[in-house]
């Protein structure tokens, strides 16, 4: 197991552990590869403890944000797993995952292609909603989105907002997928609400979604979530 005092000492001594530098475009993507040919391999096993973020960062010769992002791939394969306040882990279970067809993945994916694929999905949300759904269910939504950013915080805003349109559409698969990959809409809200500006645009875009709603305007309500969406994407790229 990759012990991180021992991951220290070896970088001090100039051993390399086998992690070449990272060159050219799509950064997150090789990193990705790299780490995934390394579990396939064998020289990352199961249950192994990856070195903290700010060292493989430098071991990649990548930013931070670069690594975050394939570790959040990785986690998404069921390839690592996150403990908090412990580190970065290979799936102590990753011979059966490697072992087993993959259903749903993010296979080459970025954060770009997780919200190219939530404005296909949420453009339908919102029509379903406004097909199906009463003038109470969506007068609630300003509810939902006022006591969230009370109670829970701001990066838990766009987790009960997306998650409860989804509902509303009555669509298992919907419900279903913002559940599954709530770790990684997570991790795209932390990246775009580190200020209060950006989270009082969020909330505003929100309000935009449910006027539309009100007004059971589709193209108005697809709209505004191609909006909100691609607002999240540009914050992610200027991060």
């Amino acid at each position: 197991m990759l012990d991180l005092l021992n991951v220290k000492l070896e970088i001090k001594r100039g051993i390399n552990m086998g992690f070449a530098p990272i060159e050219n475009e799509r950064l997150s993507d090789k990193v990705v590869r790299v780490i995934m040919e390394q579990i396939k391999d064998g020289t990352l096993k199961p249950g192994d403890k990856l070195p903290n973020e700010l060292d493989l960062a430098d071991e990649f010769c990548v930013s931070r944000g670069i690594l975050r992002e394939a570790l959040t791939i990785l986690q998404a394969r069921n390839y690592i797993c996150r403990k908090p306040k412990e580190g970065t882990f290979v799936n102590p279970n990753i011979s059966e995952i490697l072992n087993v067809p993959a259903g749903i993945t993010l296979k080459e994916g970025t954060y770009s292609d997780l919200i190219e694929m939530r404005i296909c999905l949420e453009q339908r949300t919102v029509e379903k909603i406004i097909e199906t759904a009463s003038d109470e269910e969506i007068v609630e939504l300003y509810d939902l989105i006022s006591e969230t950013d009370k109670k829970k915080g701001a990066r838990s805003i766009d987790h009960y907002f997306h998650y409860r349109l989804a509902e509303l559409s009555h669509n298992a698969i919907f419900m279903n997928f913002i559940d599954s990959y709530y770790d990684i809409i997570d991790e795209v809200v932390t990246h775009t609400t580190k200020n209060t500006n950006r989270r009082q645009e969020i909330y505003k875009e929100h309000c935009e979604i449910i006027q539309a709603l009100k007004e059971r305007d589709k193209e108005k309500a697809k709209a505004a979530v191609v909006s909100h969406l691609e607002n999240v994407l540009q914050n992610i790229k200027n991060d």
